[in-house]
């Protein structure tokens, strides 16, 4: 679609055409390639179509996979200067500091989005675990609003890449 309407499919053409504009920038991809082997995770990512926990967790567990299990580290790491136990989020929360860039709204969206992770993997939200407690009520989870939750984590998801493409890409230089 040239113009996708629906947050999924928005989010999956954002998603290609922000790593592209970025690569051809800077010469290294935001996002890491998937292998072949798992190009099924970009391929099949939707918005749940029933509110079951399972289809949430499914495509949220992908959503990711896509936006923080894929961040090409080792292009931020040119940029910054590391401390033990710095990863993914960190060090891109540092290579955005280092360009001047301090959003911690989004910040906080992936960190509670990667938080939601233990609890994706096993179709259940363990109460034990106070940092996906912590997930489920900033996303507002309940029993029967996935579907809603997600249409929002989609959005969000869009919202990030918006943001840099508009502090990165769209720049004057």
């Amino acid at each position: 679609a040239e113009h996708p309407e629906t947050p999924d499919l928005f989010f999956k053409h954002k998603y290609e055409q922000f790593n592209k504009s970025w690569e051809k920038k800077f010469g290294w991809r935001f996002y890491k390639p998937l292998s072949d082997e798992d190009k099924y995770i970009f391929k099949s990512l939707h918005l749940p179509t029933s509110n079951n926990v399972k289809a949430f967790c499914e495509q949220m567990l992908s959503v990711v996979k896509l936006t923080i299990d894929r961040l090409n580290e080792a292009g931020f790491k040119k940029y910054i200067t590391l401390e033990k136990g710095d990863r993914g989020i960190t060090k891109l929360e540092k290579f955005l500091k280092v360009h001047n860039m301090n959003v911690p709204d989004m910040i906080t969206f992936l960190k509670k989005l990667w938080d939601l992770r233990s609890g994706l993997l096993s179709h259940t939200f363990s109460n034990s675990n106070k940092d996906c407690k912590a997930a489920i009520k900033f996303f507002g989870i309940k029993d029967d609003n996935y579907i809603e939750v997600a249409k929002e984590i989609f959005i969000k998801s869009v919202y990030t890449l918006n943001t840099l493409e508009r502090d990165f890409l769209t720049v004057n230089e």
